[in-house]
């Protein structure tokens, strides 16, 4: 080889005659390219396009390789003749040089412009063209090769093609009607949009006038027509015309468009191409129009107007706000309209009206205000919030108000007069006894239970006669005022005659949450009260009916509640007195029982029991179910049903729970630090825990308290938990098995809901109330229960615990239903920690 190092460097030419054609000396390397000419090799060599030898069949298949292959492809002949592997240096996808190489096969000898991508030393992509060279001696499957880098040439159309895919997808997915005509008037190109306004018939092709591309008989046809004669004045001015047209839409309505067209023209100034852009904007006018007319109805309007932007920023009024409030249209754009407040509504009042115009996207109803003179009156608001159809935000606030003063102060007046007592402002008699009767009605229909509650001042005739009917007005209107002050929201009270009060209840769950009501109110009026420069101290009376225990109409309800209320002043006065003797010894009863219950809690009293839960086919223990207990010194044990109840009635449920919580989980840990850390423990919840959201506080504390894992503690539920507040509660659920606790629902089957509510919310366990356990053996039908209820939990991949197991047979019943997990009392009573830690045995 020589110096140069290209294989052209080293044939060498033989002498000859012309025939021979100067053929390459037979020793000389590349032995696949004996018999060609030197000269024709070295011209190979120094032309400006690739050429080389290929033999696809060969062992070696690049037999030569010019300069203009080594400069394309930056490979050297000496890295490419003669190796094995060149191919797969120049085409390293396997499956991409496996198919090129079958086409060039299959093109047989003789093939033009086959284009392949070649992979170059640098990992640069060059697309060759690749020509065979006719008239070449060859041998075998050898093939010269000419090729053509036109990977410019390549790029350039690639870039040309996929504008015009660019601009033809544009062209087509156009919402305006855009189409294309020549200088004499026929069309050319038009979009599918065109197409579907326009009618245009089926032979729409290219040059046809319109009446050849839209059928005569759709009122495109004519409207095209009438089109032409602005076209024509288009052509004349040279230049883009805008115009807005009006057209039939072929139903007897009109349609609005926005028309743009664009002329062209050669440099000869012939007419070339008319380019037509049409735009319906018939919902734009006729909104445009509507906005206009609500705008006169705006200004027209004789109720107050207020629209502000997102953030309660006023940006328009109308001149009857301004009429109304005194304030001009300059003073109050771009202000909060709280400037408006007239202060005499709590921060509770506009929560609530924030929260009900978010959820609903309306609140309306009587609120006061204050006008530029600071006059406070009242007004009938109505608030809406304007929101983005596409986004859902909200955009804009709009109020509408009108002013009530006039109405309301002669409505007042005569409401006043007719319902109010004159002294002490409260209703009256027959106003009282009205609304004691709606109450009534309201609570029957919601199966409520309401306490009618009349209050009597002792020696009232007394310090009337001694202090003057002056001073005893006073006390009248004190009275009447502390009743008033101490109201909640179901309320009611009125003044009935002389010295005698009446107090209405709504939804008053026992006798001991009305005993404590009442026992509040004789503490607050028997509080000093200064009359005449005098401290008196006051003392009343009061009787106490229940409905509808005691009756289902005020009447009878009256009636009782007064006869208590003298029996109460018969005891020694300053004293209550139920209707029924029964009643009012049950109420004081549960009154005791709430006061040593209070205090048991706060001294940690009470303790817990624990109940084996135990896995019916092994029959070994894998968890407890924590029961509280609680041995009153007085009263002995005090059972759950009783004191569980009155503990919810009076809000010590949620210090009770939260105590049951932390030592059932302190007392798992204890067990686990001693070798069984199987075990599990089932805690109940109670409906008043998630009524007053401390559940998840509670469950939390217990498990960073205890550090037990998250998936030992077991918290059911009741369908009562369920069907309070059902959204709040759902959402509190997920967030505890986000915890990783399990849930399981308690006595299933007892409700209604039970089906609801497993398909809402996947529970881990369902416990089968032992009302259908104990008589699984000799009733079929809680047989049946029970069988269906095991597989419906197993359908749905829940656990299974039958409660109240008391016999072999039913545990062997059981065992055959294939339920999991089983507690009562054939496996043990409600044991002491002691005692359990003892049944568990050394793990």
């Amino acid at each position: 080889m020589s110096s140069s190092g290209h294989p052209s460097d080293q044939y060498a030419v033989e002498g000859g005659s012309e025939a021979d054609h100067f053929y390459l000396d037979e020793g000389a390397e590349a032995p696949g390219l004996q018999g060609m000419p030197a000269e024709l090799v070295a011209v190979f060599d120094n032309l400006p396009v690739m050429v080389c030898c290929m033999d696809f069949g060969a062992e070696v298949p690049v037999l030569y390789w010019n300069r203009e292959c080594e400069r394309c492809s930056g490979y050297s002949a000496a890295e490419i003749v003669g190796n094995p592997g060149a191919l797969q240096l120049l085409y390293p996808e396997p499956l991409y040089l496996a198919r090129k190489t079958a086409d060039i096969l299959a093109q047989g000898p003789h093939f033009r412009g086959l284009e392949w991508t070649l992979t170059s030393k640098d990992n640069g992509k060059r697309r060759i063209a690749w020509s065979s060279v006719e008239g070449l001696a060859m041998q075998g499957g050898q093939r010269w090769c000419l090729g053509l880098d036109i990977t410019a040439h390549s790029e350039s159309h690639r870039l040309l093609r996929d504008r015009d895919k660019l601009l033809t997808s544009v062209f087509r997915h156009l919402p305006d009607m855009v189409y294309l005509k020549d200088g004499e008037g026929r069309w050319l190109l038009a979009n599918p949009t065109a197409r579907a306004v326009l009618g245009l018939a089926e032979q729409e092709g290219r040059s046809a006038s319109s009446l050849e591309v839209v059928e005569p008989s759709r009122p495109a046809a004519i409207d095209l027509d009438h089109s032409a004669l602005t076209e024509e004045a288009t052509w004349q001015s040279g230049r883009l015309s805008h115009v807005q047209e009006a057209n039939d839409d072929g139903h007897g309505n009109l349609r609005y468009y926005d028309v743009i067209r664009v002329p062209t023209f050669g440099r000869r100034g012939q007419r070339l191409h008319l380019l037509v852009v049409r735009r319906d904007v018939t919902d734009q006018r006729v909104a445009a129009t509507k906005l206009e007319l609500a705008g006169r109805v705006l200004e027209q309007s004789t109720d107050g107007i207020i629209i502000t932007d997102a953030d309660n920023r006023i940006i328009m009024v109308n001149a009857a706000f301004a009429e109304i409030t005194g304030y001009q249209v300059e003073e109050v754009l771009g202000r909060d309209p709280k400037f408006l407040a007239s202060g005499q509504h709590d921060k509770a009042f506009y929560a609530q009206m924030w929260a009900v115009l978010a959820e609903q996207g309306r609140w309306s109803g009587e609120i006061w205000n204050r006008r530029r003179n600071g006059e406070v009156y009242p007004q009938w608001l109505s608030l809406s919030a304007l929101r983005q159809r596409a986004t859902d935000e909200i955009t804009h606030y709009v109020a509408a108000f009108s002013d009530l003063s006039s109405r309301k102060a002669a409505e007042e007046k005569i409401a006043y007069l007719a319902s109010k007592d004159v002294i002490t402002g409260l209703p009256n008699r027959a106003q009282a006894t009205l609304q004691a009767s709606l109450a009534l009605k309201h609570a029957e229909l919601g199966n409520d239970r309401v306490a009618l509650i009349v209050i009597d001042v002792d020696n009232f005739k007394n310090l009337n006669d001694s202090l003057g009917h002056s001073v005893g007005d006073q006390l009248l209107r004190e009275i009447g005022a502390r009743l008033l002050g101490q109201a909640r929201e179901r309320t009611m009270v009125g003044r009935l005659s002389g010295d005698e009060f009446m107090v209405l209840l709504s939804g008053v769950h026992s006798t001991a949450e009305a005993a404590h009501a009442v026992r509040a109110l004789m503490d607050l009026l028997g509080q000093p009260v200064v009359l005449g420069d005098l401290p008196v101290n006051v003392s009343v009376s009061a009787g106490i009916a229940m409905f509808p225990s005691d009756g289902t109409d005020f009447d009878t309800l009256f009636g009782r509640a007064d006869a208590a209320m003298f029996a109460a002043k018969r005891k020694g006065r300053a004293a209550y007195q139920f209707a029924s003797a029964l009643m009012n010894e049950a109420a004081i009863d549960r009154l005791q029982i709430e006061t040593s219950l209070r205090r048991a809690i706060e001294q940690q009293a009470l303790r817990l029991e624990y109940q084996p839960l135990v896995h019916l086919a092994s029959g070994r223990i894998v968890g407890a179910e924590a029961l509280c207990r609680w041995d009153d010194p007085e009263r002995g044990a005090v059972p759950p049903g009783l004191f569980i109840p009155i503990a919810e009635d009076c809000g010590l449920i949620e210090a009770l729970g939260g105590w049951v919580l932390k030592t059932a989980a302190l007392q798992l840990r204890a067990w686990h630090d001693a070798g069984h850390t199987e075990l599990m423990m089932a805690v109940n919840l109670s409906a008043r825990q998630f009524q007053r959201g401390v559940v998840l506080q509670q469950v939390e504390d217990a498990l960073v308290t205890s550090g037990i894992a998250p998936d030992r503690l077991e918290l059911e539920l009741t369908e009562t938990v369920l069907l309070h507040d059902g959204d709040a509660v759902m959402a509190t659920l997920r967030r505890l098995k986000a915890l990783g606790t399990k849930l399981s629902m308690d006595d299933f089957g007892t409700g209604y809901s039970s089906l609801a509510y497993l398909r809402r919310f996947k529970f881990d366990k369902i416990k089968i109330d032992r009302s259908f356990v104990c008589d699984l053996i000799d009733d079929p039908d809680n047989a049946a229960i029970v069988r269906g209820i095991i597989s419906l939990a197993q359908s749905l991949g829940l656990s299974v615990l039958a409660e109240g197991v008391e016999t072999d047979a039913i545990a062997q019943r059981l065992k055959h239903l294939q339920c999991t997990f089983a507690q009562g009392y054939l496996f043990d009573r409600p044991l002491r920690p002691e005692d359990f830690g003892a049944r568990l045995g050394t793990p």
